[in-house]
């Protein structure tokens, strides 16, 4: 048997080699008349013209082929080359030569149709009727650009794109056509290859989308690198509805680059960019900050104050050797950011398959000490024709990107703006020698707190501790160390392979009736990891710190070796069916064509958080034992369904109509609220086409009306609103108590939003020059709120959600663009331009909610406090506060209208009497003859009262009050009333203004500054905005400038604020050396005044108009110039094998124009918040050089 069974085996392997014997191993070498072919397509054909085997031309031009059949033929073919065929029978050596098909290749015309933009129907772009507008990414190659929402700023008509921060990988704020939702995501939707591209709903909770000021939030667009980039389509009306609730802001559609048939290429690029910041305040030199503070820690007492840090007294070495500095803390954390750029691609196809594969990775070293990010991605692109009825699709893309900052909680930026410039960076002993730690000079570290032992009150310093008055500075720290020896790294893995797959069930023809249908399906994966390390050595705190709960200490945890590691993975399937039909009527001016779509999706996810402080020194391990602070784990499923249906009618390409209706189901809403419908209609009327305007054929190539209005739904409120949920609740006899936690919600609809569009399109010239305009309304109504506070009689004090409000947006946008014009010889030029405008108005609020966001009537104006506010009939991001008018140059003992005050220091001032000018007798006589006073004595000095600088006609202000007339408010004795700040609140924030105040102006005259004098200061949302740029070509070169600007809108500059505030023991601007510092002093800047470490009141930085600047810029964004080296002029180049190279630099935010005093005016409003500058990292400046090369 065991010997049959090695027979049969035997015959098998002979069997097996007979087909393999009878194949022939061929090679040969393809060339022309001048050298060999690269990449030449060499394949072996049947007589059924099959493909069996194929190979391509090496570096050599040599081949190598295995034949599958003695009676094939090989084709070789290569583009501007005339096809080969040769037999195969007999030969195992070819040397085949290609004719140039130029020599005889006659012109040829190909008339072909133009599509529409965007994903879904194949609609010619003469016929679609919305509002969108496309972006080529090939028009800014060779520039830098992180990630494409940066790459969109100044382009698009209605799109205001705002940069998060100068901050590695921070993101942009983007808002299409203003904000028209308080509750959610405001940022338009992100479509990748006709896909929602953005992270799922429970990856956002925690972000208060109505709040985030201008918070630095991971950029999500970094997951797709630029060089991916085919082009860009905005849709700004309806036509969005088709993505349903998602799309409600707007949607931007990207399209990635696919494969091409043709040989194979290889591209390369590599860009360099070095970037540094822009100067930022100039802020107090240790000196400065020196006699700053001891001032303000006078002020408020009129007593000196010692604090040792400020002492200079070399009896305590450990803190005169390490305060006596003159320390440039910006330029210590700043430092030349360099970023490298790398992407390979290989592209190619023939008849049957193309494919594009590309990789890419970058390393960008921040404008901050140690702050870095990092990316790598990958993305293949497939498409294969099994027939000419089936088509196989597929995209794999994948990115992972780390972001490391450069310190916790607090940029590098943040602390050194605030760091005591009298501090050093690196450690002195007591002797003032440096202190060394393996071979390396030190940092300094601020000295153990001189406190307590409940951390709760100040004890007397004996030298080696840090004074307790400077516990700000003491939780500030060192901003070198604290960059360099803390951690806070994030990071992102997205991988989202896509297959798909065509068939076409009807005809296959344009001029055949086509039903084709459309299937794919989508995995995302996505995982991200925060993690975060701060050393203990950074605090000289004890082990434990528990007891005092005081600010400073972070309510408990110490940061003593304190490590928090959160992780979030999401897993999502997604998949669409699609039925798409088109007409073929034999009156070929009729044309229709329909969509049918079914989506669907599933997903899960889970996600962990754990923080620790007091681990082992050396330990970053968030697994290793410490003291928990806190611990969490979740998982989240959702589902989603929705159907969507479209159709095209056109005759004769002059009417057009289309036609849509999306209905998304969410289980955020109750029974009966579950479903939401959004249909679509539009027309659009070529005028140019009609036959009466045949006169103007020769110069008008489109002239074009396009109506639309469309609904848009939004669900984001969360999820189980509908149910009543229960949860534990302490004990009660042993048992655990179980309490509702929410109010059961069942009458909660879809947030809609009405939207009509009115479009123009203008042609000249065959389209040399094209006008696109705009004109549109939003409005939004049952818009969903969150948070309402409500009566506590029923057991809750708040309600989650509900349906409260409506807000509208109107406005307009020019799009314009040109052809090359201005031809000269090799010279011409292209430009294009946007302008866009619009108004935000709501209309209408709940009053419950109105009291939510605006305060109750306790609320107060507050010091660095621009409180978020909403008023009807004016726009979201509307600012509100005081009137600021000055500082009161004199205080209320310096009145000299009181017969006090005039007896302390108006007694000398000379009056007329008699025609005699002499001092007065007495305040009698004083006040009889006072018309001839003359505010000056005998000796004509100046008498230093408010009365008497009133009389000289001089700046006379005194915190004394008056009433709308402007006339003085007095007692019974007639002596002048006070001014204060709250004055009904005795015992509580009363406070008297005194000389070096601010004055805020008393709307009401009431002898008081409070809620009720705070008024519109304006409105953060820009009144006009738009971009544009130039390019210029000569021959082989150009020159492109890239602009974009931003009119009508005020920011609040709390940078300025808070380094002009002089409240507390950072360090202040260098404006303040201008401060009042005694009475008679005429300034803009109020006095020192340290609350922090006196406890003293002081309200000299209240929100007002003070710190309200005008936004207005004119940006230059790029200046590039490219050169594009010819193969037939370089010789060289075709030896080597370089199809195209490439060479480009650029000059990156080089100039930006405004009268803001900030370091940058672009700054974003964000939902009930103004555009408020926190200081945050600027926009770089950077130059780029760049090299593409290409075989």
């Amino acid at each position: 048997m065991n010997n049959i069974i090695k027979l049969f085996l035997l015959w098998a392997v002979v069997m097996m080699a007979l087909p393999a014997n009878a194949q022939r191993r061929i090679s040969g070498t393809v060339s022309d008349d001048i050298d060999v072919i690269i990449g030449a397509n060499v394949k072996e054909v049947d007589k059924n013209n099959r493909i069996l085997n194929a190979a391509v031309t090496d570096f050599n031009g040599n081949f190598t082929m295995t034949l599958k059949d003695d009676k094939s033929n090989l084709v070789i073919s290569y583009m501007g080359y005339k096809t080969v065929t040769i037999p195969t029978a007999g030969k195992t050596v070819f040397k085949i030569h290609m004719e140039d098909n130029t020599k005889t290749l006659k012109d040829v015309v190909v008339k072909g149709t133009k599509l529409a933009a965007t994903t879904g129907l194949d609609i010619p772009e003469r016929e679609f009727s919305g509002a969108v507008q496309k972006f080529d990414m090939a028009d800014l190659d060779g520039l830098s650009f992180t990630s494409v929402d940066e790459a969109l700023q100044g382009q698009i008509a209605g799109l205001d794109v705002v940069a998060n921060s100068g901050n590695a990988g921070a993101g942009t704020t983007m808002r299409l056509r203003g904000t028209s939702t308080l509750n959610g995501n405001a940022q338009p939707l992100i479509v990748v290859n006709d896909h929602i591209f953005e992270l799922p709903d429970d990856a956002m909770q925690g972000v208060d989308f109505a709040n985030m000021d201008n918070e630095e939030q991971f950029s999500t667009l970094l997951n797709v690198n630029t060089e991916d980039i085919e082009s860009i389509t905005v849709l700004k009306d309806g036509s969005a509805a088709k993505w349903g609730s998602k799309g409600s802001n707007g949607v931007i559609e990207i399209k990635l680059k696919r494969g091409k048939r043709g040989p194979t290429n290889v591209t390369f690029n590599y860009k360099f960019t070095g970037t540094w910041q822009p100067e930022g305040y100039k802020m107090l030199n240790g000196d400065e900050y020196t006699m700053y503070m001891k001032e303000s820690y006078y002020n408020p007492t009129n007593t000196s104050k010692s604090i040792l840090e400020l002492d200079y007294n070399n009896t305590y070495g450990s803190i005169f050797h390490n305060f006596n500095k003159n320390t440039d803390w910006l330029g210590a954390v700043r430092r030349m950011g360099k970023e490298h750029h790398y992407y390979l691609t290989l592209s190619g196809g023939g008849e049957k398959a193309t494919f594009r594969i590309g990789a890419g990775y970058d390393m960008n070293d921040g404008t901050n000490i140690n702050q870095d990010f990092s990316r790598f991605s990958t993305t293949t692109a497939l498409d294969y024709w099994v027939s000419d009825r089936i088509k196989f699709s597929s995209n794999i893309n994948m990115t992972f990107s780390t972001r490391h900052n450069n310190s916790v909680a607090n940029t590098a930026n943040s602390r050194a703006y605030k760091a005591m410039p009298n501090m050093t960076i690196y450690a002195y002993d007591r002797n003032g020698n440096p202190v060394y730690k393996n071979g390396v000079h030190d940092y300094f570290h601020m000295l153990p707190l001189s406190t307590d032992a409940n951390f709760s009150g100040a004890v007397p310093n004996d030298g080696e501790h840090t004074s307790y008055e400077l516990r700000d500075m003491f939780q500030n720290g060192n901003p070198v160390a604290y960059a360099n020896l803390s951690n806070d790294k994030q990071q992102q893995y997205n991988l989202t392979p896509q297959f798909s797959l065509e068939y076409k069930l009807l005809g296959k023809n344009n001029d055949e009736w086509r039903l084709n249908y459309v299937g794919d399906v989508q995995l995302s994966i996505y995982n991200t990891s925060d993690y975060s390390y701060t050393p203990s050595i950074l605090k000289n705190l004890p082990w434990a710190n528990t007891e005092g709960g005081n600010s400073f200490s972070g309510g408990g945890s110490n940061e003593r070796n304190a490590v928090s590691n959160s992780e979030y993975k999401s897993l999502q399937f997604s998949t669409r069916h699609d039925l798409r039909f088109y007409s073929a009527f034999k009156n070929t001016k009729h044309s229709l064509s329909g969509l049918a779509r079914f989506e669907m999706s599933s997903g899960n996810s889970n996600s962990q958080n754990l923080s620790k402080w007091n681990l082992p020194d050396g330990v970053q391990d968030p697994t290793a034992p410490g003291m928990i602070t806190s611990a969490s784990a979740s998982n989240g499923t959702w589902r989603g369904q929705s159907f969507f249906f479209q159709a095209h009618y056109s005759y004769d390409g002059k009417y057009n109509l289309d036609a849509s209706l999306r209905i998304d189901g969410s289980t955020n809403f109750g029974a009966g609220n579950k479903y939401g419908a959004f249909p679509y209609f539009a027309g659009r009327w070529n005028i140019s086409d009609e036959k009466w305007m045949d006169w103007s054929d020769k110069w008008l190539s489109m002239l074009s009306f396009r109506p639309s209005y469309g609904i848009y739904g939004n669900s984001s409120i969360g999820a189980n609103n509908q149910y009543n949920r229960y949860g534990n609740s302490g004990m009660y006899n042993g048992h655990t108590v179980i309490v509702p936690e929410n109010l059961s919600l069942k009458s909660i609809r879809w947030e809609k939003s009405n939207i009509w569009n009115i479009g123009f399109d203008l042609g000249l010239f065959d389209d040399m020059l094209t006008v696109a305009a705009e004109i549109y309304g939003k409005r939004t109504k049952d818009l969903l709120i969150s948070g309402i506070r409500i009566p506590s009689a029923n057991g809750f004090s708040t309600l989650s959600n509900m349906n409260g409000g409506v807000m509208y947006n109107k406005g307009w946008e020019v799009y314009i663009n040109t052809g090359k014009f201005a031809k000269v010889g090799k010279f011409s030029m292209k430009a294009r331009v946007n302008f866009s405008q619009n108004f935000n108005n709501v209309e209408e609020l709940n009053s419950l909610y109105l009291e939510t966001i605006n305060g109750s009537e306790n609320y107060q104006p507050s010091n660095l406090d621009y409180n978020r506010r909403v008023q009807i009939g004016n726009a979201l991001g509307s600012i509100y506060g005081l009137k600021y008018k000055g500082v009161y140059r004199y205080d209320y003992e310096h009145n000299g209208h009181s017969l006090d005050s005039w007896s302390d220091y108006g007694y000398n001032e000379t009056i007329v009497v008699d025609g005699v000018e002499r001092p007065a007798k007495d305040y009698t006589e004083f006040q009889q003859y006072k018309h001839t006073a003359s505010g000056r004595d005998i000796k004509g000095n100046p008498i230093n009262t408010s009365a008497a600088a009133e009389r000289r006609g001089e700046n006379f202000t005194c915190p004394i009050a008056y009433d709308k007339e402007g006339n003085m408010l007095t007692d019974a004795k007639g002596n002048p009333l006070k001014m204060y700040y709250v004055y009904n609140n005795d015992g509580g924030s009363r406070y008297q203004f005194q000389g070096g105040d601010a004055i805020y102006e008393d709307v009401n005259s009431d002898g008081q500054v409070d809620r009720y004098d705070m008024v519109y200061l304006g409105n953060s949302n820009p009144k006009f905005y738009g971009g544009g740029g130039l390019t210029f070509f000569y021959d082989k070169m150009s020159l492109n400038i890239g602009l974009n600007f931003r009119v009508g809108s005020q920011v609040v500059n709390l940078a300025r604020m808070t380094y002009e505030s002089m409240r507390d023991n950072n360090n202040q601007s260098y404006a303040t050396t201008w401060r009042w510092r005694k009475n008679g002093d005429i300034t803009e800047i109020p006095r020192a005044m340290n609350t922090a470490g006196t406890g003293a009141n002081s309200y000299n930085s209240l929100p007002s108009d003070r710190y309200v600047e005008d936004g207005d810029y004119f940006r230059v964004q790029y200046v590039q110039f490219r050169y594009d080296m010819d193969p037939k002029q370089f010789g060289w180049m075709k030896k080597c094998g370089i199809r195209t190279l490439n060479l480009s630099a650029s000059l990156n935010n080089l100039f930006c124009w405004s009268k803001y005093t900030g370091v940058d005016p672009e700054v974003s409003p964000n939902g009930f918040s103004p555009a408020i500058d926190y200081a945050k990292v600027p926009r770089s400046r950077s130059f780029t050089c760049s090299l593409n090369l290409g075989f």
